[in-house]
């Protein structure tokens, strides 16, 4: 009985194997005529020349620099002179021709008034956006205490381009010292100023 278990198995795998070499011969077998020479295909060759590792090795990139912060334009330099009225005086020395002095006399010196704080205007804007340079020109009366009072605008160049308004904005600080006759002070009136709004080149 198990004979006959091993001989059915032995003639299966003949069979099996068989087929098989039977079906592997039918794939294998070439069909058809030769092909002709012209019709096959040539590979090219590649031909890579010898590097070193050195030279396959990537050298690392350095990273790339963060992009400044893009910074607004500056505004133009802006320079405002001041001119001194034309009525100043002198600061030479004071004479000793009207000084008075010994036992029971009085002292008293006679002074003209003197500027002692001159503020800078603001440039008009429209102005500054143009490039407008210009000039005006204001009155005032300095009282005893060296302060200024009615304040006229007589003169501005260009005109109606903001120099006139920005000057008498400015001539309302403006502070003196002031005249003093006899040991007494005294209001100045018309004192002229030339307020000058020029741009740095």
């Amino acid at each position: 009985m198990v004979l006959l278990r091993y001989t059915v198995a032995a003639v299966l795998a003949l069979l099996v194997t068989l087929a098989l070499f039977l079906g592997m011969h039918g794939l294998i077998k070439p069909g058809g005529d030769t092909p002709d020479a012209s019709e096959t295909r040539k590979i090219a060759d590649i031909w890579q020349p010898k590097r070193t590792i050195e030279e396959q090795l990537k050298t690392p990139k350095p990273d790339k620099p963060e992009e400044p912060e893009v910074l607004p334009p500056s505004p133009p330099d802006i320079q405002v002179n001041v001119d001194a009225p034309s009525t100043a005086v002198s600061m030479a020395l004071p004479s000793v021709a009207g000084l008075e002095i010994g036992l029971g006399g009085a002292f008293t010196r006679d002074s003209d008034y003197i500027p002692v704080y001159v503020p800078q205007p603001d440039y008009p804007p429209m102005a500054l956006r143009k490039g407008l340079e210009g000039y005006a020109v204001v009155e005032v009366t300095i009282t005893v205490t060296g302060s200024v009072r009615d304040i006229k605008l007589l003169e501005e160049f260009p005109a109606d381009r903001g120099f006139g308004k920005y000057a008498l904005r400015a001539a309302e600080k403006l502070k003196y010292k002031p005249r003093v006759i006899d040991g007494v002070a005294e209001e100045v009136p018309g004192v002229l100023y030339k307020f000058s709004f020029k741009i740095a080149r």
